[in-house]
């Protein structure tokens, strides 16, 4: 009976990290309400993920098949946070396990080696944990092996991805004390490679100056707004109005139902990274609990 509780408690994700991150604030001898509050809202954050999963989902199904009857094709969405959502639901257990030890590897890495970079952009390390959770699995790894060999080649990744750009950084900033912390830095040491051969290093992306009235477009959940909007009112009128109304919207016309699913798949990316900050506040300051 007990051991059936204690594999319940790892297979549920919320309840997992929940506890990581009581145990992180506990060894940095934090009172007894932080451990609360930092445990509940990491679980409620985990939670609050999931149902953003599942308003995307809503708005992705009618999507896919309006795509299907207008092209005749199948389609995908690429978008992190609607796909590590999706992910965590399955994966959730080994994500955030393999990012609790892909943490310990990388402060290992920079503090016997050469390669100072501690990590700390939260989100892309949970993403990046999802993916390598998702292709191990289904690459046949299992159990501890799955976690270790996951959090290893996390750990890895999170310290050489700062160290490709530092040069780079170093010329942007002038010093030598902070990092970029992303995965995409092998494509921004390659633009850096071409931009040394062809740009010219008395002009910069700061001096070009773009119109007031566009600045609302910075705003992610506008601009996800906007640009899902237009993708399923274009894949709306190539599918017809009669389909959509026959199949789909329950007889609201056609432009109508795709610009309000545009909406939906907006709201569930906004709902999906309130939960990852919230994930992310109190997780963080615990892993460091744990590691430091």
């Amino acid at each position: 009976m007990i051991l059936d509780f204690l594999i319940d408690i790892a297979k549920t994700p919320a309840i997992l990290v929940a506890l990581i991150a009581i145990l992180g604030l506990a060894l940095q001898k934090k009172p007894l309400a932080d451990l609360i509050k930092g445990g509940l809202k990491t679980f409620v954050g985990f939670i609050v993920v999931g149902g953003g999963a599942n308003i995307i989902v809503s708005s992705l199904e009618p999507f896919g098949q309006m795509f299907e009857q207008a092209f005749n094709l199948k389609g995908v969405v690429p978008n992190n946070e609607a796909i590590v959502a999706l992910a965590l639901d399955k994966y959730g257990t080994a994500t955030s396990l393999i990012m609790l030890f892909g943490m310990v590897f990388n402060i290992a890495i920079a503090r016997f080696t050469r390669f100072k970079y501690i990590f700390l952009t939260g989100h892309h390390t949970l993403y990046m944990a999802c993916m390598i959770a998702v292709i191990m699995s289904v690459a046949g790894f299992t159990s501890v092996g799955l976690i270790v060999m996951g959090g290893l080649a996390l750990g890895i990744i999170m310290t050489l991805a700062p160290a490709f750009v530092q040069k780079y950084m170093v010329q942007l900033t002038g010093n030598n004390q902070v990092a970029l912390g992303h995965f995409s830095s092998l494509g921004y040491w390659l633009s850096g490679v071409i931009g040394g051969w062809v740009g010219d290093s008395s002009k910069s992306t700061e001096d070009i100056h773009f119109p007031k009235g566009l600045s609302f477009l910075r705003d992610s959940t506008v601009s996800i707004a906007i640009s899902m909007s237009l993708i399923y009112m274009i894949v709306a009128l190539f599918a017809g109005g009669d389909y959509i109304r026959e199949n789909l919207s329950g007889g609201t016309n056609s432009l109508i139902y795709a610009l309000t699913l545009g909406g939906t798949f907006a709201a569930g990316v906004f709902v999906i990274l309130a939960g990852v900050r919230l994930i992310l506040a109190e997780i963080v300051p615990a892993f460091k609990g744990i590691v430091i």
